[in-house]
């Protein structure tokens, strides 16, 4: 019942894409690593779904308990589950990323998940760009009208028939894995993620 009120939720959303979204769907690239905070991930599905219907996709999901429930239902949506996060199965998870991007899965990515903080750039995310070389996209949603929930993160929910504005942005993907490179890189990726949402990833005492 869950997942049938989504899917009519979802639907009555009202996508806005940037020139980068239709670049991107005039000239498919190999599958890819998708970025993006996990406050903004509620229109993922759908945006998946509605533009990129002929590509695959997996999803790195927390080991918790909370994550074997959303596994269960990306499944349902048919998105590939990848188990693992910064706290449990870390490891595995990354080789676990690297099969499903060679068997064509595009990869996505809450770099700031699973318990934040919010809008914080984690390490392994730049790992993975680093060992796969895959291309890496970075998303962004920008919901019109959007409830706020009291989680840590502060999710966002948007409302039905709220506007989403989408916007992607292509970075190069680092070779070099040394620790050094491997820090840089994590900075590198937390500007450009904390330009592309702009004002939003200030703290809320600095708006």
């Amino acid at each position: 019942m869950g997942s049938w009120l989504l899917r009519i939720w979802w639907r009555t959303l009202r996508y806005s894409l940037d020139s980068s979204v239709r670049e991107l769907q005039g000239n498919p690239p190999p599958p890819v690593v998708a970025l993006l905070w996990h406050n903004r991930l509620f229109a993922a599905p759908e945006f998946y779904r509605r533009f990129f219907k002929d590509r695959r996709l997996a999803a790195l999901v927390s080991a918790s308990g909370d994550g074997g429930w959303l596994a269960g239902f990306l499944e349902h949506l048919g998105i590939q589950p990848v188990r693992g996060s910064h706290h449990n199965r870390g490891a595995f998870a990354l080789k676990e990323c690297l099969t499903a991007l060679k068997d064509g899965c595009d990869i996505a990515i809450t770099p700031d998940g699973s318990r934040g903080p919010v809008y914080k750039m984690r390490p392994g995310a730049a790992a993975l760009t680093m060992k796969t070389g895959a291309p890496v996209y970075l998303l962004d949603f920008k919901y019109a009208t959007a409830l706020r929930l009291a989680s840590w993160d502060r999710f966002f929910l948007p409302l039905p028939f709220s506007r989403v504005e989408v916007r992607l942005e292509c970075v190069d993907s680092p070779t070099d894995e040394a620790a050094a490179t491997l820090h840089l890189a994590t900075c590198d990726l937390q500007a450009r993620m904390d330009a592309l949402i702009g004002d939003d990833a200030l703290p809320v005492e600095d708006r």
